[in-house]
């Protein structure tokens, strides 16, 4: 199986793999939340760690789902420039000049992360018995997919083509 199609199977994978862990975690933070609510004003009693547990969630589902929308084109874009642009070697040239920014701050996001989830690893939640290792693990873990995604599509595209260009990010695999 040459590289290209390799890393295109693995981007699939990986697609595939964050919509079902939005899914769940999207699940969980209902389920958190309303348990919060219910036991706070229905039973006077609230549950202590619900608060943590669902920002926590929220931070995963936030860093999980910006590299989704990596891979699907769905986050926002500013292409008045690229629209003005009379060739297509300047419209080229800014596409590149697009992904270079969002890769560089991927990578910035992605290291950061690491040093970050590193710290952490010696520090322990205030209303759970875990470490905070694990909620700091989805800036690696959401910069590192998205990054993965974006390498996928200018396999695909080609450096000089636009997010905007290409919004199928199964067309051509």
């Amino acid at each position: 199986m040459p590289v290209k199609h390799a890393i295109l199977w693995l981007d699939r994978a990986i697609g595939r793999a964050e919509a079902i862990l939005l899914a769940a975690l999207v699940c969980a933070i209902t389920v958190v939340t309303f348990a919060q609510v219910f036991s706070r004003y229905v039973l006077s009693d609230p549950i202590i760690w619900s608060e943590e547990v669902a920002r926590y969630l929220f931070v995963w589902i936030t860093m999980i789902g910006a590299a989704a929308a990596v891979r699907s084109r769905g986050h926002f874009g500013l292409d008045i420039l690229r629209r003005w642009a009379a060739s297509d070697a300047l419209r080229s040239f800014l596409g590149l000049l697009t992904s270079v920014f969002v890769a560089a701050f991927l990578l910035v996001l992605l290291i950061a992360g690491i040093n970050e989830t590193h710290q952490a690893s010696g520090q322990f939640s205030s209303a759970l018995p875990i470490t905070l290792m694990l909620p700091y693990l989805a800036l690696p873990v959401g910069a590192g997919a998205a990054l993965f995604h974006l390498l996928a599509y200018w396999l695909t595209a080609g450096l000089g083509a636009h997010p905007l260009d290409r919004p199928d990010p199964e067309e051509g695999s």
